[in-house]
């Protein structure tokens, strides 16, 4: 079992040997069949390269502003007022760098890349942060190939700071997704154990500069080790609870790596990291819906979803009990074959947003009743100008969304209507004089300098 104590026990921090379930600063507490998914782990691994020092030279990143950035940080709509989108070097010759966005709708400014802030490493694969803006205005950028994840100050959105960045964590490997805890801290999936690309993971509990805190392994004999890949993940303060997915994000060699069908939800009491059930998702009425659960969300009720790269969704029920459950409501257009995929939803008033790349574009269901989720909305995109949508995110503040696709160059902004959940491209948001709508990322000139196209991955409104 490779070594690693079941789910649920806990060791000190600083304790010799490599064991991951711990917490700092207190004494210890004691409270499958694998099939190949080379289709969702290509498109999720697409376009990146091995991490690596960046060959433009040393020291510390610093921040870019471009000549004549705006300072004002108000905007019309009383929305965010800055777009923070992850970034990666399209080449992996130069750094990857986060790059700020303004967001103001009215502006003469509106849609321009104001900053940017390279991270001081090139190919790290850029990948998720969280799915929400922090109160704190502290970003985690995981760079997914390097299994290391940067956080970045943005408490001044034309001047980030590379506050930390961080690898393994108390013992775990390849940190994923991140959720901001109601004191500031975040609690993180991390998808492997020490240093190592062998499963299964866990949850840790971060400090804002990433530091760990304290942690558990994901291990349970409900789920075979080569099954359990700790992935995203919703935290529930209000029932002190919190809900993680699996799923196997791979590592390149691609052609050497074999991957896995998973299926199971985990279940934490969320102030003790208690794992309190291993949950499956029951095969849908057609298809494999039930494989690869990715993202669980909170409903406006307090019901929890989940979705899944096969386009399934899921309602967990009972999970404050001992005998949760997962029941199939909805199944999007798409599959588990490759660009066919769903990835990222959002969560705004009493809709599901799902991003669908077989559309390609974005479905929306009214889930005010959950046990009966209707399609109420869709979006079709441009196949040829935005392939695969694949990350999406709200901003608080306004009806707007930001979406983007999987490892590609364009970044939109949708309007959703909160009385009808259509949606509309903000077809001004975009490039002085451009013939489409959105931001393209395949471009030569950044404001820190001549490094040449970029692509991109996770996005989210602040400011």
């Amino acid at each position: 079992m490779n070594g690693v104590p079941a789910a649920g026990e806990r060791g000190e921090a600083g304790q010799s040997g490599t064991e991951p379930t711990w917490r700092a600063g207190s004494p210890a507490r004691r409270s499958g069949v694998t099939r190949t998914l080379l289709a969702l782990a290509a498109a999720l691994l697409s376009h990146a390269a091995c991490g690596r020092a960046p060959d433009q030279g040393s020291g510390s990143p610093a921040v870019q502003q471009a000549d004549g950035a705006a300072s004002s940080t108000s905007t019309p709509s009383g929305g965010a007022t800055h777009l923070f989108v992850w970034s990666a070097d399209a080449d992996s010759e130069d750094s990857d760098f986060l790059a700020v966005i303004d967001a103001r709708v009215g502006e003469p400014t509106y849609g321009d890349v104001v900053a940017t802030l390279p991270v001081g490493a090139a190919g790290t694969m850029p990948h998720h942060m969280q799915y929400e803006f922090p109160t704190n205005g502290r970003l985690f950028a995981n760079g997914w190939h390097a299994g290391r994840t940067f956080v970045v100050d943005v408490s001044d959105p034309l001047a980030p700071i590379l506050a930390a960045s961080f690898e393994q964590a108390a013992g775990f490997s390849y940190p994923h997704s991140f959720a901001q805890l109601p004191d500031g801290r975040v609690l993180a999936t991390f998808q492997t154990v020490g240093g190592s690309q062998v499963p299964p993971g866990g949850l840790v509990e971060l400090t804002a500069d990433g530091e760990a805190i304290r942690a558990v392994s994901s291990r349970t004999p409900e789920i075979d080790d080569d099954l359990n890949w700790p992935y995203s993940l919703v935290v529930l303060p209000e029932i002190d609870r919190a809900v993680s997915t699996s799923a196997d994000m791979g590592f390149h060699p691609m052609d050497e790596w074999e991957y896995h069908y998973t299926r199971h939800v985990q279940i934490w009491e969320l102030g003790s990291l208690e794992l309190l059930a291993s949950v499956p998702l029951p095969e849908g009425p057609v298809g494999e819906y039930h494989f690869a659960p990715a993202e669980p969300r909170r409903l406006r009720d307090g019901t929890v979803y989940v979705s899944t790269f096969g386009c399934g969704l899921y309602r967990l029920d009972d999970i404050t009990t001992s005998q949760p459950s997962a029941v199939f409501v909805h199944a999007f257009p798409g599959s588990l074959t490759p660009g066919e995929e769903c990835f990222v939803p959002v969560v705004v008033g009493r809709y599901w947003v799902q991003t669908a790349a077989a559309l390609p574009g974005l479905v929306v269901l009214d889930v005010g009743d959950p046990t009966a989720p209707r399609e109420v909305a869709r979006l079709e995109l441009d196949a040829e100008l935005y392939p695969v949508p694949h990350w999406i995110a709200a901003d608080r503040g306004s009806g707007r969304l930001v979406v983007a696709g999987n490892n590609e160059t364009w970044v939109l902004v949708v309007e959703i209507d909160p009385e009808s959940g259509a949606l509309n491209v903000d077809g001004t948001f975009g490039a002085p004089g451009a013939d489409v709508p959105g931001i393209r990322f395949d471009r030569d000139e950044w404001p820190h300098g001549s490094t040449g196209p970029a692509w991109v991955h996770g996005a989210l409104f602040g400011g």
